[in-house]
């Protein structure tokens, strides 16, 4: 008997259809967009958003061919996740909604999860943080 594995992160329609594009753009030829955390930001931790290959130990989402990958680590904060992908007037881009948040920023892309702090980012041609309170001191 086989068993459905619980998928960590969830692709809406609209965030598969830009991240299919965004694939087909990219020159390196990627195996999957990583989702993932590192150290830095307004807050303590980013999200990141980029390409990738797949490494040894990655948890692996797939939606209709696009592989989500994701490092051990990060699961730990990201399990959950929802990624959508919004245009409009008011702007356009990925959203996260996580519901490990325990609070989220004003700007929207910085969250806290427990004791720890983490700011939306997406890496894919510039690692430029998108947090407007970002410090520049």
């Amino acid at each position: 008997m086989e068993t459905k594995q619980q998928k960590i992160v969830n692709l809406t329609d609209s965030a598969r259809k830009q991240l299919a594009n965004l694939i087909k753009e990219e020159a390196n030829y990627p195996d999957g967009v990583r989702i993932g955390l590192s150290a830095g930001g307004c807050s303590g931790l980013s999200y990141i958003l980029d390409f990738g290959k797949t490494l040894e130990n990655d948890y692996i989402d797939e939606y209709e061919g696009i592989k989500v990958l994701i490092d051990p680590k990060s699961a730990l904060y990201i399990t959950g996740l929802n990624l959508d992908y919004q245009g409009g007037l008011n702007g356009r881009g990925f959203v996260f909604e996580n519901p490990n948040a325990s609070k989220s920023c004003g700007c929207g892309t910085s969250f806290s999860v427990g004791d720890k702090d983490i700011v939306l980012e997406f890496a894919g041609k510039s690692a430029k943080n998108v947090c407007p309170s970002e410090n520049k001191g």
